[in-house]
């Protein structure tokens, strides 16, 4: 995931990149061709300083022969000469090797007859004046670009600063805030309706929040008085001698479904209040007290389907709500004796972040993934609601842990990393 400024950096250097090597390339062709235009303009001034000499004088002059400057004239017999311009390699007596030059040749009328000439021009020093303006170009177009790649990260750090200040403030933003969300002023105006727009929903969410909170809790308290009563009727009614055999099996029918609602009831409820970020308080949990403290609980469950336990544990703090702590280890133990077969073991191995739980269970209906999801139970033979691991993720969640399960080979294994 790239942050938003080095995007906008990519797409800068993306664009900027391209478009400087274009222009630094074409750059140096222009220069190119000036250079060489400027030497062809200077050899026709040759050219027409000659044949205004040998006009005059019927001979050409004294041309002093340098290194860089050539002259060389032949009788040509017969047919026109073409005025042209090409490239070619001559000695250099001095550094005993071939460098470039400008050739000129024409055709002069001389002494009653048509001579060649041949005008060379060093092209040494326009390759050096090249290379030396290219250097200094490719410096300029350098320093630019490091000036440019600063001020655009620095406008563009100022420009996005109210985007970044909406973020972190959203990012602290929570649904049980007493007060609505309020995001700074900005003098863009793309950035203020984004704020306003922002402000609205976070405000029409909070609204909704409370108003399910409420629901929930009222809900859930409505709910908890007629099944008290139904439970308690039930109660009286199994003792009751009078009832016969067959009226006593559909009361205790009753009676299992009413405390498999009532569980039903306090379980969702419990998740609704994760989900709603109700346990907003934190503190330093001893993890490996609270696992021997759970264990103990459910030492009789051990004893009813002979399952051996097996524990390395070592003392780990987690800061987090202790409600939820006590909540997510007892349901992961619980889950690992109940969906446990007769004469099952279990392991359970506390270390520096990390929680394992390894017990023996019966193969699972569905993968072990969607064993997560709510209402979501291992087997057809379960008694369980279906929520314990729905529960186990929510608070996983909430606290940034991570949950991952599998079931390999009769062996189902519980992992919690924080």
């Amino acid at each position: 995931m790239m942050k938003l400024l080095h995007r906008t950096q990519r797409l800068f250097l993306q664009i900027a990149i391209p478009v400087f090597l274009l222009a630094g390339i074409a750059m140096l062709f222009a220069m190119e061709w000036s250079l060489r235009h400027f030497d062809e303009e200077k050899m026709h001034n040759t050219r027409h300083e000659l044949e205004t000499y040998v006009l005059r004088n019927d001979t050409l002059p004294a041309f002093f022969q340098s290194i860089d400057n050539r002259l060389y004239a032949v009788p040509f017999p017969a047919g026109a000469i073409p005025m042209t311009f090409s490239d070619t390699f001559l000695l250099n007596p001095l550094e005993n090797e071939m460098e470039p030059f400008l050739q000129l040749t024409f055709p002069i009328k001389m002494r009653g007859q048509t001579w060649q000439i041949d005008l060379f021009q060093s092209s040494v020093e326009r390759e050096d004046i090249a290379a030396t303006i290219a250097a200094l170009l490719l410096a300029l177009f350098g320093l630019l670009f490091g000036v440019l790649l600063l001020v655009n990260r620095a406008v563009s750090r100022r420009v996005w600063q109210p985007f970044f200040q909406a973020l972190d403030r959203m990012r602290r933003f929570r649904l049980t805030d007493p007060v609505p969300l309020r995001l700074p002023d900005s003098s863009v105006a793309e950035f203020q309706e984004l704020h306003h727009t922002l402000e609205e929903l976070a405000e029409k969410v909070q609204r909704d929040f409370r108003t399910v909170k409420q629901f929930t809790e009222n809900a859930s308290h409505e709910l908890q008085t007629p099944i008290a009563v139904i439970q308690n009727k039930i109660d009286n009614l199994l003792q009751d001698e009078t009832l016969s055999e067959a009226q006593m099996q559909q009361l205790d029918l009753m009676a299992q479904s009413t405390r498999r609602m009532a569980r039903l009831n306090q379980t969702l409820l419990l998740l609704v209040k994760i989900e709603n970020d109700q346990f907003a308080v934190r503190e330093q949990i001893d993890w490996k007290s609270l696992l021997e403290k759970r264990l103990r609980w459910l030492e009789d469950f051990f004893m009813e389907k002979q399952v051996t336990l097996e524990k390395d544990l070592v003392p780990i703090m987690v800061d987090m709500n202790p409600v939820l702590a006590e909540t997510l280890i007892t349901n992961l133990l619980t889950n690992a004796v109940k969906h446990n077969v007769f004469s099952g073991s279990v392991y359970v191995r506390l270390r520096a972040g990390e929680l394992t739980i390894r017990n023996t269970a019966a193969a699972p209906n569905d993968s072990p993934e969607k064993m997560t999801e709510r209402f979501t139970r291992g087997t057809t033979s379960s008694e369980g609601l279906g929520l314990g691991l729905a529960m186990v993720r929510e608070i996983c969640e909430k606290n940034g842990f991570v949950l991952k399960i599998g079931f390999t080979e009769g062996t189902w294994t519980t992992s919690v990393f924080f």
